[in-house]
């Protein structure tokens, strides 16, 4: 296992769960599955980054150039490399790989969407539309991400954007998510369903 503190926790979870398994058998079918579901999340981006950098990258890096250009940008794009001068002259490159594309967002969106479906599911055929708009949504808020990331560059310049870069993360998904949610539970009914007081 590749040696960082997720897969520190994934290594303990596991052998807890060895225990747990041994001790209560079928009762355990339930942190397995959970098990499973963060031990997916953590592993998503890393089979990304080592068998589809360039096109996964790629998906991200045609969109927002094309956004860019369209808006009036002047930008060189070379693979994976953007190249543009800032509004006070800096030049500025940066290099998109797969990891900037949001593999991490899709993992935590796969995870939470597998927690939903656990604890209030939908039928299957919403279940389909919601994962296909859920996974759609990520996607987009990763191009949303990149392209304020690079506005922050061309009028603040390339401090601003690798300070950006650090948490704007933080503040895109949760709010892409929130809104994920609510859809979510339009969908299976949630605040009917609490009015005719059949969910606690």
């Amino acid at each position: 296992m590749p040696s960082s503190q997720d897969f520190l926790i994934f290594q303990v979870m596991l052998a807890s769960l060895g225990v747990f398994v041994i001790i209560f058998g079928w009762g355990a079918r339930i942190p397995s599955i959970l098990v499973g579901i963060y031990g997916f999340a953590i592993s998503f981006p890393l089979i990304i980054q080592r068998f589809a950098e360039l096109p996964y990258s790629m998906s991200t890096i045609k969109p927002l150039v094309w956004v860019l250009t369209s808006l009036g940008y002047v930008l060189e794009n070379q693979g994976q490399w953007i190249r543009f001068t800032s509004s006070s002259g800096e030049p500025i490159s940066v290099i998109l790989t797969a990891a900037c594309a949001g593999p991490a967002s899709v993992g935590v969106f796969l995870a939470i969407f597998a927690l939903m479906m656990l604890d209030i599911p939908l039928r299957p055929r919403k279940a389909g539309y919601m994962f296909l708009f859920g996974l759609g949504g990520t996607w987009l808020q990763s191009i949303i991400r990149l392209i304020i990331l690079m506005l922050v560059g061309y009028y603040l310049g390339g401090q601003a954007l690798w300070t950006a870069h650090s948490w704007s993360i933080y503040i895109l998904f949760p709010l892409w998510y929130l809104f994920f949610a609510y859809v979510y539970f339009r969908q299976v009914g949630l605040g009917q369903r609490i009015r005719d007081g059949t969910v606690v």
